[in-house]
Parts: C-alpha cells; sequence; structure tokens
C-alpha cells in the first residue's frame, strides 16, 4: 500500500498542506512543534478514519475553524488506486469519510483496507503500560486483519456498556437484576468467547515473528515470550468451548462481586498478556534497551504478520522515534525501512539517517515549518 499524495486542510496547524510522496522514505524534517507529527496524524485518517493517537476529531479540528478535510490517493499492491477522503463538520459534530467519492457508511469497513504499522514514543506503553495497553496492541493489529474480530469486538463492547449500566442501575436501586443480566450475559460469553479465542491464536502466530524480529536486533542469547492470561477458567485450553465453559463459570462465581461493585468484572476487557524475557517479566526486570528491542521486535512483526494476511504491505509511521534509539536500534530500523515498502518518517533533523543514504527518486525528504509542507531535494538540517 502506498500514498501517492495528501491534501490536508484546517487540520492541526496545517491550514493548507499539499505534498506528492515517494514509494520509498519520506522524510519530515522540522523541529517540535513544527508539525510533522500532525502529518503523520492526517495519514492516519486515510487509513484509518480516526488518529492513531485517540485524538477526537473536534481536537485535530484547527482552532476556530468549523471543518477540516483530509484527502488523498492511495495506491495497493496490485496497482489498484483509491481516492480517499475524510471531512469534519464541527457544529453539527458529523464526519463523513468516503472511498473514490462513494461514501462510507461504517467507518469500520474502512479499517484494515490501508493497513498502517504506528511506531512512536507512546507506542513504548505496550512494554511498559498496563493490560489496556497490550490490549490496545492486540486489538488494533488483529481488528486490521479481521473484519469478523472488528465486528465482535465492537459488538462486545456495546454489550459490556449495557451489562454495566444494568449493573450499576441495580445497585443504585438495591433490586435484584438477574433476569435482566440473562440476555446480555449470553451475547457477553458469546462475542467474548470468540474474542479471546482470536487472541490466543494471535499471539501463537505472531510469536515466531517477534522471535526472529528479537534476534536479528540483540542476537541469539535472548527469548522473548508472550502468553495470553485470560480473565476466565480454562487457561490451559484454547478451545473456544472450554473458553465458553470457562467464562459461564467465572461469570457465576463472580455475580456477587458484580452486583457489589456494579460492574463487569469477567470477560476479554479484564485480559492481560504477559511479556517475558528470558522467562522473566519484562515490566518488572528488562532493561530500558530490552524495551525498546522489543518494541521493535513488536512492530516488525506486525507489519509481517498484516503483509501475511492482508496480502499487501503496510504503511510505516515512525513518530518522533529515532531520538528515543541507540544507534544499533537505530540502524536496525532504518535497514526494516528500505525494505517493507513506503515509509513516513518525523525527525528533527536527517542526521538519523547515513551520510550514504539514496536521497533519490524512491526516497524523499520534507520540510515542515509552521505547518507548511516543502520538498527538500538536497539541504540537510542540522540539530
Amino acid at each position: 500500500m502506498k500514498i501517492r499524495d495528501i491534501h490536508v486542510r484546517k487540520f492541526r496547524n496545517h491550514t493548507q498542506t499539499d505534498a506528492v510522496f515517494s514509494e520509498g522514505v519520506n522524510a519530515l524534517l522540522g523541529q517540535n512543534g513544527e508539525g510533522k507529527t500532525n502529518l503523520l496524524e492526517a495519514i492516519s485518517y486515510l487509513c484509518l478514519t480516526k488518529s492513531f493517537f485517540g485524538s477526537t476529531d473536534g481536537v485535530v479540528l484547527q482552532v476556530g475553524e468549523n471543518r477540516f478535510e483530509v484527502s488523498g490517493e492511495l495506491e495497493g499492491d496490485t496497482g489498484i488506486r483509491y481516492h480517499v477522503a475524510v471531512a469534519y463538520e464541527h457544529a453539527e459534530k458529523t464526519k463523513e469519510f468516503f472511498i473514490n467519492r462513494t461514501r462510507v457508511e461504517k467507518f469500520s469497513d474502512v479499517v484494515g483496507q490501508f493497513p498502517v504499522v504506528v511506531l512512536s514514543p507512546e507506542s513504548g506503553a505496550i512494554t511498559t503500560g498496563g493490560p489496556a495497553d497490550r490490549r490496545r496492541f492486540l486489538d488494533f493489529v488483529i481488528s486490521q486483519s479481521s473484519k469478523v474480530y472488528l465486528e465482535d469486538l465492537l459488538e462486545y463492547r456495546r454489550v459490556l456498556r449495557q451489562r454495566n449500566k444494568v449493573l450499576f442501575d441495580s445497585k443504585v436501586s438495591r433490586t435484584d437484576a438477574t433476569d435482566l443480566l440473562e440476555p446480555w450475559n449470553e451475547e457477553l460469553v458469546d462475542r467474548g468467547t470468540r474474542i479471546v479465542h482470536r487472541r490466543h491464536a494471535f499471539l501463537e502466530e505472531l510469536q515466531p515473528l517477534v522471535t526472529e524480529s528479537y534476534a536479528s536486533i540483540a542476537g541469539g542469547t535472548e527469548r522473548p515470550m508472550m502468553t495470553y492470561e485470560p480473565s476466565v477458567d480454562g487457561k490451559e485450553s484454547t478451545s473456544e468451548e472450554a473458553i465458553k465453559q470457562g467464562f459461564l463459570s467465572e461469570l457465576k462465581r463472580k455475580a456477587g462481586e458484580e452486583k457489589r461493585f456494579g460492574i463487569t468484572l469477567v470477560g476479554p476487557h479484564r485480559d492481560e498478556v504477559t511479556l517475558e524475557i528470558n522467562n522473566l517479566g519484562v515490566r518488572s526486570h528488562a532493561s530500558q534497551g530490552q524495551h525498546k528491542t522489543l518494541l521493535i521486535a513488536l512492530k516488525v512483526a506486525e507489519f509481517l504478520y498484516l503483509q501475511n494476511k492482508r496480502n499487501e504491505k503496510p504503511i510505516l509511521l515512525l513518530d518522533d522515534i529515532f531520538t528515543e534509539l541507540d544507534a544499533h536500534r537505530a540502524k536496525r530500523l532504518l535497514a526494516l525501512t528500505n525494505s517493507v515498502g513506503q515509509s513516513f518518517i518525523s525527525t528533527t533533523s536527517d542526521s538519523v539517517f547515513p551520510t550514504e543514504f539514496n536521497w533519490a527518486n524512491a526516497n524523499k525528504r520534507f520540510v515542515v515549518h509552521r505547518g507548511t509542507v516543502e520538498h527538500e531535494g538536497a539541504r540537510v538540517l542540522a540539530n
């Protein structure tokens, strides 16, 4: 997948930005606060219908304006081209997404059609943050590879909200909600079982890719391991039936607690992914270098996984990540960008690239300054 060009209007600090990208590395150069990350964020709107930061549409709208627009031409690996556009109206609180000038009714239909992998300083939460950060990583990757999973996930979240409301109302009114919970329990278990089963399968497929990627960066003396830790019984089995029975059993066991706290305590929204290196927990024992190596390995594995599942090379967005890496890891990551297809790298200086880096037709440098973008053919920015 490639983005051939982009047109950004009233988005963050980009009043009117137009750029034609290369098929290889696109370096976005500029000091902090000039709009480099904002341009990557606009690209994510074309691929995901939203910001990879999770920012709301009203937040990315330029201050004092009522409407932003982002459009561009994308090209798949088979040569098929797509004109993609997204527009948000603040007064009406409405957003519209178009592919080839046809309005998309469900934004979820877009997810995975234009696969993208994002590595930013915020991505570090995958290895350093809490369980929700790792669940978010799983859901983001699997959703881009499986529309069925995304549908289950969205429906599960809807059911969870409704079930939590029943529990909360019951707690406040001090009434028995057993009968009211029954239909929500059935849907929660059905959708939740499929989600847990798919997450298990995903980690099994991702593990060898992570192991290989980690070894290519750190050598063969360290072995990363990912283990899915569901909040239900039957942890030793990954069959759907075993997961379902464990789910039902745990719901019964925690029924009293759920009524007391007024919230759902069982399900994939409570699950964890344990990360280890040489059988030691990453959060408690890993060095800073190991955290960074594992994060890069996870992202490389994510790229390879999506490429295999979608038969399409994802677009790679690297946001101000090289200042966080030592020379060895930076070199390994740059080597990856030369082999994956199209990538976008925001950085304060192109000194992160080796002097022999080929800034020819396949690779381009852009200078981003106060929300404007210019193609930079020769000049090298210094820190």
